[in-house]
């Protein structure tokens, strides 16, 4: 027999489908921004998939929340480290 629930990754790439107009709307400018967040989205899918909530997009939105944060902090500890060294340097003279 064969399934009959669709797996998350395949609800996944409907509701990216169901979004294409909203994409096809979007300025140039931001289409590569939109396609990260979507990377992200995918880049949880497992999760997503463990999780499978009734409704894909809120696994979709933690997923793209988490990457950003998860960029955020590692924005964070570089600029630590960076302001570290600039005052370890003017320290030093």
């Amino acid at each position: 027999m064969g399934r009959t629930t669709p797996t998350y990754r395949d609800r996944l790439r409907a509701t990216r489908d169901e979004w294409a107009d909203f994409e096809r709307a979007l300025r140039r400018r931001d289409r590569d921004a939109y396609e990260a967040l979507w990377e992200h989205a995918h880049g949880y899918a497992d999760a997503g998939g463990f999780q499978n909530p009734p409704d894909a997009m809120e696994a979709v939105l933690l997923s793209m929340l988490l990457a950003q944060e998860r960029e955020r902090q590692e924005l964070d500890e570089r600029l630590d480290a960076l302001e570290t060294h600039l005052n370890d340097e003017h320290g030093a003279e």
